[in-house]
């Protein structure tokens, strides 16, 4: 099975609220029963370079 998680926020990238915390663990705990997950979101201006690096 493939996910692919759409989300306005994620942890570590931006997060306001529990959206940011569950879009951040939840794919890591799919992964973990080897389900394939992606996360996709805004790429925000207040993103800080050395994760916009890792995305791309």
């Amino acid at each position: 099975m493939k996910v692919l998680y759409v989300a306005s926020e994620a942890l570590p990238f931006m997060a306001s609220g529990g959206l940011g915390d569950v879009a951040g663990s939840l794919p890591q705990a799919l992964r973990k029963r080897l389900i394939g997950c992606r996360v996709v979101m805004p790429m925000y201006d207040g993103i800080k370079q050395e994760l916009k690096d890792k995305m791309l």
